[in-house]
């Protein structure tokens, strides 16, 4: 039956009158000697076919199909009517089994998927140039201030790693002028925003002292949350000789998706 082309009210479909009563004869032929005939499918009759009728419902897990039976009281006693009669329930009774066994599966599986738990977004560092402050996305009320120069040199320091990843960036080394130009143009930008600066800092000068501003900040915003703050974290120099070529105080694993400027 599932195969039948049969009308649908939803879908505005009429189906196929002609499938249908050729299914009915088909199915009659079979069933011709049980007394029962089948008068109409979906409300589709097979006009050949006399005899009291018995409406019924065929319940699928997807449609509800109408089903006329006639009787042929020469051919059926009582008995085979309450047999049959017997025969359609536990029949409607099976299609209501397997239709409450997909639900509950499908309910089954809305449940679980309900119960998953929800990854968090990892938390990034916030820089809001218009108050000058790190902070963490996740505790953006803890917020950590900075002077310009730091501010400045930071964020340079993060747009240079993420375009030059493999240059090596050392203190005994002058500061690269791709990187100067960045740290320059986010000093204008703290102008543009309306910051009262008496002068340009020179950021060659000092450079220790401003990675350690730098850090000391970056120890604050990620003290709840140490784990991350090797991300952000300038690399120190340690040990004797460790200002040698091999000491990088860039930022190695640093990209786009870990930072979040405001008013840039």
């Amino acid at each position: 039956m599932n195969y039948l082309n049969l009308p649908d009210d939803f879908l505005k479909h009429s189906g196929s009158k002609e499938m249908v009563s050729n299914y009915i004869t088909q199915l009659n032929a079979r069933i011709n000697q049980s007394g029962v005939a089948v008068y109409s499918i979906a409300g589709i009759s097979n006009s050949t076919v006399q005899g009291a009728h018995f409406p019924t419902q065929l319940q699928t897990p997807n449609r509800s199909v109408s089903i006329t039976f006639t009787f042929n009281n020469s051919l059926l006693v009582k008995s085979d009517i309450a047999v049959l009669i017997f025969v359609i329930l536990i029949a409607s009774l099976f299609t209501y089994l397997v239709s409450q066994s997909r639900q509950s599966s499908f309910s089954a599986i809305e449940a679980t998927a309900d119960d998953e738990p929800i990854l968090a977004e990892a938390a990034k560092l916030v820089v809001d140039l218009n108050t000058k402050t790190f902070s963490s996305s996740a505790l953006e009320e803890k917020s950590v201030a900075l002077a310009n120069k730091p501010l400045c040199f930071y964020l340079a320091l993060v747009e240079f790693c993420i375009q030059y990843p493999d240059v090596v960036l050392n203190q005994n080394k002058d500061v690269p002028d791709e990187l100067l130009n960045l740290a320059n143009k986010y000093f204008y930008r703290l102008v543009e925003l309306g910051h009262t600066i008496r002068k340009r800092p020179n950021f060659t000068n000092s450079l220790e002292k401003t990675l350690s501003e730098i850090r000391a900040a970056l120890d604050e915003v990620w003290q709840d949350e140490p784990e991350l703050k090797e991300i952000y974290y300038p690399p120190k120099a340690y040990g004797e000789g460790s200002r040698s070529r091999l000491h990088h105080y860039g930022l190695k694993a640093i990209s786009c998706d870990d930072i979040e400027v405001i008013g840039k």
